[in-house]
C-alpha cells in the first residue's frame, strides 16, 4: 500500500477525502492528517509517505514551499495540490516542482480517483525498474573493476553486438550531490533503457551508461550530445561527456569505462564542447614543448606587427602545450610562464609604455580563472591584441571590432544596443555603428539577427520547441523570431525543424 498524508488547514476538506475517496481500491492508505506546513513537514519526516495531497494556502508556510523543503530530501514522494486558486501561474510553479497533479476545489472524487490510479501505476513502475537496476547496477560496478568471477546469470540477457561507456559531469556547484546524481540517472534511465538502447548506472559519483553499439565507430557524436541536452534540460555547455571505446564482449566494458575515466581527467580541454568527446578527440600525448622557444615566436610576430602571424603562433603554442600536459592545472602553469617570459622580453627590448605592460600583468592571475581552454585561448588573444595596438602596429579599432563580434558570438541572448557596446568599449555608439557596418557589412542589429538565427538553428536540430528555441537566443516575441527566421533561412522554423528530424532519421538508416 502507498502511504498518504493529507494536509489542509479545514479539517472538513480532509474528512472528506478521507472519507469520500475509495484510497485501498487504489492501492493507498491515508496514514496523517496535518493542518499546516510545519506540522506536514513533521509528519513527513516520521512517516515517510509516498503521496502527499496539499492545499496551498496554509498556515506558516504554505504548500509551494513545504514542497521545495520536501524535494531537498526526497525526490521520488509524489504530490497532488488541491486548491481554489485556478491562477495559471500556481498551476506553473507546481509543474516546476514536479507536483503530479492539481485539482480544483470543490474536489471532484472521480478527478482525483483518476489521478491516484495514474500514480499508483506510475509507482510500480518506478518499484519495478528500481528491482532491475539495482540487479544491474551490482553486475555493472562488476565488470568496471574487471572481476569477471561470479557474474549474474542475467548477465547472457545483455547480449548485444558491441558496448561502449559513456560519462556524464555536470558543472554546476551541486553537481556531486546524491539527489542530483540520482535525479540525473532517472531522466537517462528513462531515455536509454526504456528504448533499449542502454543501460544506466552511478559509479564513484559519476553518472554512466553502457550504450548498446551495432557497428564500430557507429557514435553520432553531435546528435547523441543533443540528445542528452533535451533529455536533461539543460543549456548548452552545461555538461561534458565522453566515451571509450566500442568493445565486443560485455566483460570487456570495463577497458571502455577508464577509457572514458582518461578523457574526463583531460576535461578542461573538452568543457564548453556541444558533443560527445571521444578517443578520436583526444590530442595527448605530444612532444614537450620550449617554452622559451615558444616565447621567442611570439615576441617576433609583435615586434613585426603582424596580426595574423601573432594570432597563428599563439594557436600554435597553446595547443603545443595543450597537447603536452592535458590538466588544466598543467597546462595554466605552462601557459603562464611561456607569457611571463614574453612580457618580460617586450618590456626590455619594446618601445613600449611601462605601464602599459604593468597592465597585462592581472593576465597571470586571471589565466588561472579560466573555466574551460576556449576561454583561455580567448582572454590571451584579446590581452596580447591590446599589447600589439598599443605597440602602433595596426588601428586600435580593427581589435575594438573583433572585441565586439566576440562579445556578440557570447552574449548574443541579451538585450544588445549599440548604445550598451560603445559605453563598454569606450567608443560613440553612432561611430561603432558606422565601423561595424564598414568591417562586417551589415548594420550592427541585422548582423545580431544572424548570429541569433544561426544559434536557432543548432537548438532546433536538438528538438527543443520553437517558443524555447525563441527565449534562448534572446528574442522574446515568438512572432517577431518566426519573421527574422523565415527571412534570413526562407522557411518556418517549424519546417526547418521538421526538415532536420527528417534528415537525421534518414541518415540513421
Amino acid at each position: 500500500m502507498g502511504k498518504v498524508i493529507l494536509v489542509d488547514d479545514e479539517k472538513l476538506i480532509r474528512q472528506e477525502l478521507l472519507v469520500m475517496v475509495d484510497w485501498k481500491s487504489h492501492g493507498f492508505e491515508v496514514i496523517g492528517e496535518a493542518s499546516n506546513g510545519r506540522e506536514a513537514l513533521l509528519l513527513y519526516t516520521d512517516l515517510r509517505p509516498d503521496l502527499m495531497v496539499i492545499d496551498i494556502c496554509l498556515p506558516d508556510i504554505n504548500g509551494f514551499q513545504l514542497i521545495e523543503e520536501i524535494r531537498k530530501l526526497d525526490s521520488d514522494c509524489q504530490f497532488i495540490i488541491v486548491s481554489g486558486h485556478a491562477d495559471f501561474s500556481y498551476a506553473k510553479t507546481a509543474i516546476s516542482w514536479g507536483v503530479n497533479a492539481y485539482i480544483l476545489k470543490p474536489v471532484d472524487v472521480n478527478e482525483i480517483e483518476t489521478e491516484l490510479m495514474r500514480i499508483g501505476k506510475l509507482m510500480q513502475k518506478k518499484s519495478e525498474r528500481s528491482a532491475g537496476e539495482s540487479k544491474w547496477g551490482r553486475m555493472i560496478s562488476l565488470l568496471l573493476v574487471n572481476e569477471q568471477a561470479n557474474l549474474p546469470a542475467s548477465l547472457q540477457s545483455l547480449n548485444w553486438q558491441l558496448y561502449r561507456v559513456l560519462l556524464l559531469k555536470l558543472y554546476s556547484p551541486d553537481c556531486n550531490s546524491r539527489v542530483v546524481l540520482e535525479a540525473i540517472k532517472l531522466k537517462l534511465m528513462r531515455h536509454f533503457e526504456d528504448r533499449e538502447e542502454g543501460v544506466v548506472f552511478i559509479h564513484d559519483s559519476t553518472v554512466g551508461v553502457v550504450l548498446r553499439e551495432t557497428r564500430l565507430n557507429n557514435l553520432d557524436a553531435t546528435g547523441l550530445y543533443c540528445e542528452i541536452l533535451k533529455t536533461l534540460a539543460l543549456e548548452n555547455g552545461q555538461f561534458i561527456a565522453v566515451v571509450g571505446e566500442a568493445v565486443e564482449s560485455i566483460v570487456d566494458i570495463g577497458k571502455s569505462y577508464y577509457e572514458a575515466v582518461n578523457l574526463l581527467k583531460n576535461e578542461f580541454l573538452y568543457r564548453g564542447e556541444t558533443r560527445i568527446i571521444e578517443r578520436s578527440a583526444n590530442i595527448l600525448p605530444q612532444e614537450a614543448p620550449d617554452i622559451g622557444i615558444l616565447s621567442e615566436k611570439l615576441y617576433y610576430a609583435i615586434d613585426l606587427g603582424s596580426r595574423s602571424l601573432l594570432r597563428r603562433v599563439l594557436e600554435e603554442g597553446l595547443l603545443s602545450i595543450a597537447q603536452y600536459y592535458g590538466t588544466e592545472r598543467a597546462i595554466k602553469a605552462a601557459t603562464s610562464q611561456w607569457l611571463s617570459l614574453m612580457l618580460t622580453r617586450l618590456l626590455k627590448m619594446n618601445n613600449i609604455a611601462y605601464f602599459d605592460i604593468q597592465d597585462t600583468e592581472s593576465l597571470i592571475s586571471d589565466i588561472f580563472k579560466q573555466p574551460n581552454f576556449q576561454t583561455l585561448q580567448r582572454l590571451i588573444e584579446d590581452r596580447l591584441m591590446l599589447i600589439f595596438d598599443r605597440s602602433g602596429s595596426q588601428c586600435r579599432d580593427d581589435m575594438v571590432i573583433a572585441q565586439v563580434l566576440d562579445f556578440v558570438e557570447c552574449h548574443y541572448s541579451e538585450n544588445l544596443k549599440l548604445k550598451t557596446l560603445g559605453e563598454k568599449f569606450h567608443y560613440n555608439s553612432a561611430y561603432l555603428g558606422q565601423l561595424f557596418r564598414s568591417v562586417t557589412g551589415d548594420p550592427f542589429r541585422t548582423y545580431l539577427d544572424k548570429v541569433r538565427i544561426r544559434k536557432a538553428k543548432v537548438l532546433l536540430e536538438c528538438g527543443l520547441k520553437v517558443h524555447e528555441v525563441a527565449a534562448r537566443v534572446g528574442i522574446s516575441n515568438v512572432n517577431y523570431f518566426h519573421m527574422k527566421f523565415k527571412k534570413n533561412l526562407g522557411k518556418k522554423p517549424s519546417h526547418y525543424k521538421a526538415k532536420s528530424s527528417k534528415d537525421r532519421g534518414t541518415s540513421a538508416l
